[in-house]
């Protein structure tokens, strides 16, 4: 499906009224959407669309069939094949309610994360996923989107064997320094203030660990100076709270 849709106006869902559902089952992957949308008042004939998504990269869109007549019970979504997105790891989904013939999206949900069945709970997940591709010589890159994640070259290894690598230990620095400054400057330049400190979204969670990390607030006057200060400040502390350096050189001793 290729039609765009027109954003203005949206109306936010909120997560605790969207549940997501993935089972793997006969080598697949395949996703439920269910929604409460009794106090949203949409018009019943309105079109549910899923994304689901990782990074920017992979999206994948599904129709879902009409919102219908609000009711106090779930609306069972139709089953979503995923299988293309491989691994359910760092999965994300976008909720679409969208008026049929205008296309303008009446309401929204995003950053929806999926439970294993009805009755799990969220699984926890990383809050820097990892992606492999080829970089073409480079090592590694930063995608910055609702979720920063990293990318690795697919020459280093698997995903699995860099997860405890020496490698991932001594770009790590580098890539945390690089995720607070940006979202540092947004948080700056930010005219409504959408980012908050200890909010649930990703934004707000490494904003709030770079806090910690630095033993610091933000800096106020946003200055890039002041930012890339705090941010270096906050990347020391991220490697003494994870003991980089003993971990590195016990590496090397473990080489000689």
């Amino acid at each position: 499906m290729s039609r765009r849709f027109n954003f203005t106006g949206r109306t936010k869902i909120l997560r605790e009224n969207v549940r997501a559902i993935v089972e793997q089952r006969d080598g697949g992957l395949f996703c439920n959407i269910d929604l409460m949308l009794t106090d949203y008042h949409l018009r019943p004939d309105a079109l549910v669309v899923i994304e689901a998504e990782r990074g920017r990269v992979l999206r994948l869109r599904h129709e879902s069939g009409k919102a219908g007549v609000a009711s106090s019970d779930w609306k069972r979504g139709s089953e979503f094949d995923i299988s293309s997105m491989g691994d359910p790891e760092d999965i994300r989904f976008r909720v679409l309610v969208v008026e049929p013939q205008t296309c303008r999206l009446l309401a929204v949900a995003e950053g929806i994360q999926a439970c294993n069945n009805e009755d799990s709970q969220v699984p926890q997940r990383s809050l820097l996923p990892i992606r492999m591709e080829d970089l073409a010589g480079g090592v590694w890159e930063l995608e910055m989107g609702d979720t920063p994640t990293l990318i690795l070259d697919s020459g280093l290894g698997t995903k699995q064997e860099l997860k405890s690598s020496p490698i991932l230990f001594a770009i790590l620095p580098g890539v945390i320094r690089a995720i607070l400054v940006n979202l540092a400057h947004e948080h700056g330049i930010s005219s409504d203030d959408e980012v908050a400190l200890g909010e649930e979204d990703d934004s707000g969670m490494w904003l709030s660990l770079g806090v910690k990390w630095a033993g610091d607030p933000l800096p106020n006057t946003g200055t890039y100076v002041d930012i890339d200060d705090w941010a270096q400040k906050a990347t020391i502390g991220f490697c003494r709270e994870k003991k980089l350096r003993n971990r590195l050189a016990n590496f090397m001793s473990e080489e000689e």
